[in-house]
C-alpha cells in the first residue's frame, strides 16, 4: 500500500523504566506530548517528534523502559518496540540517573553491539555546578558523560548541541511538512492499532488484548498515491477519564485539532456509542475530514449485503449529524477493505484541497434565490448577492448577503446540504460565512 518515509535523521532515547525518558523528550520539545507519571512503564509505545537544532533537523523517539526480565506478552512487545528504534535510528540517547542500577550494565551490553553512536545523558542532576554525578556511568565505556535535568532544563542545550554534532554527516537533513495529518481514534481495544499494523505492513504500534495498550499517539508514515500521510494512532478514549487514562485523553483531543482527516474506529459488536459520537463531533466541529470504519467485520454472523445496509442506517438513525460521512466496514485482523478505508481516506484529503469556482458557486447563489430564497425576517426578505470559496483544507465559504444577520440557522444547513448536493464533499466540513453587503 505504501512505505514509511523517513527522511531525517533519528535520535532514540531508550533506558530503565522511569528514569525520566518521556520528561526530556517533553523538555526538548517545549511540549507535553508524552505521557508523564510516576509509575514505571507508563509508555509503552514508540513515537516520534520532528525538531531543529542549531538548523539541523531529526527525528525525536521516545520509547518505553527497557525491561531485563520481561514477564508476559506485553513487557516483551515493549521490548520488541524499543529494539526497532534502537535499529531504526542514527544515534542513541541513553538515559540514566545518578546512581547506576544492574539493568543499565545490561542496556550498556546491548548498546555496544550496535554500529551506532551513543551519547549518555545521568538525568535528575537538579544542581547546574553539579559535575560529579554519575561519574560512575564512565565505566559503562559508551563515551562523554552529559549532565542534565529534564525537569528544570539544566544541560539540555549542551546536550542537544552534542546530539547533532554527531548526527551521522550522510544523514538526509530535511523535512518535509506537505503532509495529511491522519488520525485514527475511538474507544479502547476498538482495533486502531491492529488496523494501522495491518495499514502499514509491519508492527508500528503495540497490539495487545488488554484495554488502554496504547497511551501515547504512535507514529507512522505512508506515501498513498499521490499523498503522503502522517498517520497518528492515539490512546482509546475512556468514559470516566482518570488518572493516566484522563491526561492519554488530553493528548487524543490534541491530536484531533492538529489532524487533517480522522478516522474513527467503532466496533461492530457495539455499534457507534455516546463516547464515538462526542469524538466524531469532535472533528466535525473542528472542521476536520472524517471517515467511520467499522471494524472486527469478521465477528459478524450470517452477513449479506442487507446487513451492511442495516448497519450503515442504524449508525446514521443515532448519529444523523454524521450522514455526509462515508462509513467502510473492515476486519484488522484478515485485512478486509483496510485498503478501502484508505482509500476513502484518501478521498476525503483530496475533496478538502479542492476549490469551487466563484462561477459554481453563483450558479447554486442564482438557484437559491430563484427556488427557495431566505425567509422574510421582521418584514423583510435577505439576499444572497454572490459567493466565492476563501480557503481550502478546510475549504470556507463566504456569502455576501443584505442582512447577513437575518438568515437562519435551519437555512444555513439547507445551504451547506445543497453545497454537498452539487459538490460533493463526502466526509469533509466546511465552514460558511455570511458577510454584509449593501449593494
Amino acid at each position: 500500500m505504501g512505505t514509511e518515509n523517513k527522511n531525517l535523521p533519528v535520535v532514540a532515547i531508550v533506558g530503565r523504566p522511569n528514569v525520566g525518558k518521556s520528561s526530556l523528550f517533553n523538555r526538548i520539545l517545549h511540549k507535553n506530548i508524552a505521557v508523564i507519571h510516576d509509575t514505571p512503564g507508563v509508555t509503552r509505545d514508540k513515537h516520534y517528534a520532528p525538531f531543529e537544532w542549531n538548523g539541523k533537523n531529526f527525528l525525536l523517539i521516545d520509547t518505553g523502559g527497557i525491561l531485563s526480565n520481561p514477564l508476559n506478552e506485553l513487557e516483551l512487545g515493549v521490548l520488541r518496540q524499543i529494539e526497532a528504534a534502537i535499529e531504526e535510528s542514527d544515534l542513541i540517547l541513553f538515559l540514566i540517573e545518578p546512581e547506576l542500577h544492574p539493568d543499565d550494565y545490561q542496556v550498556a551490553d546491548t548498546l555496544r553491539k550496535t554500529d551506532k553512536p551513543v551519547i549518555i545523558a545521568v538525568n535528575k542532576v537538579d544542581r547546574p555546578d553539579d559535575s560529579w554525578s554519575g561519574a560512575e556511568a564512565e565505566k559503562l565505556g559508551l563515551g562523554e558523560l552529559i549532565r542534565i535535568s529534564a525537569q528544570f532544563g539544566y544541560g539540555t542545550g549542551d546536550l542537544l548541541d552534542k546530539i547533532v554534532s554527531k548526527i551521522p554527516k550522510n544523514s538526509v537533513q530535511t523535512y518535509d511538512e506537505n503532509l495529511v495529518h491522519l488520525a485514527i481514534v475511538g474507544r479502547p481495544n476498538v482495533g486502531k492499532s491492529s488496523f494501522l499494523n495491518r495499514l502499514m505492513g509491519k508492527e508500528i504500534a503495540l497490539v495487545h488484548s488488554e484495554p488502554g495498550t496504547t497511551r501515547d499517539p504512535v507514529n507512522a508514515r505512508l506515501k498513498f498515491f499521490d499523498l503522503t500521510y502522517e498517520i497518528v494512532d492515539t490512546a482509546g478514549l475512556f468514559r470516566k477519564q482518570r488518572d493516566i487514562e484522563y491526561f492519554s485523553a488530553l493528548r487524543t483531543i490534541r491530536v484531533i485539532e492538529q489532524s487533517d482527516v480522522v478516522l474513527l474506529v467503532l466496533d461492530s459488536k457495539d455499534g457507534i456509542t455516546r463516547q464515538d459520537k462526542k469524538i466524531s463531533a469532535m472533528a466535525t466541529e473542528k472542521l476536520r475530514g472524517l471517515v467511520i470504519a467499522v471494524n472486527k467485520w469478521d465477528l459478524i454472523e450470517n452477513k449479506t449485503n442487507k446487513t451492511l445496509n442495516e448497519y450503515e442506517e442504524k449508525i446514521r438513525f443515532n448519529a444523523p449529524f454524521l450522514a455526509f460521512v462515508p462509513i467502510v466496514f473492515t476486519s484488522a485482523l484478515t485485512g478486509s477493505r483496510v485498503r478501502n478505508a484508505m482509500e476513502t481516506i484518501h478521498q476525503v484529503a483530496l475533496r478538502r484541497m479542492e476549490r469551487i469556482t466563484t462561477s459554481q458557486l453563483n450558479e447554486l447563489v442564482q438557484y437559491l434565490q430563484i427556488q427557495k430564497p431566505p425567509p422574510v425576517y421582521h418584514g423583510r426578505r435577505p439576499k444572497i448577492l454572490y459567493a466565492a470559496q476563501v480557503d481550502i483544507s478546510p475549504p470556507q465559504f463566504i456569502f455576501f448577503t443584505k442582512m447577513p444577520n437575518a438568515i437562519s440557522p435551519s437555512y444555513k444547513r439547507y445551504i451547506v446540504n445543497q453545497i454537498r448536493k452539487r459538490f460533493g464533499f463526502n466526509g469533509v466540513s466546511f465552514k460558511l460565512t455570511f458577510k454584509n453587503k449593501k449593494s
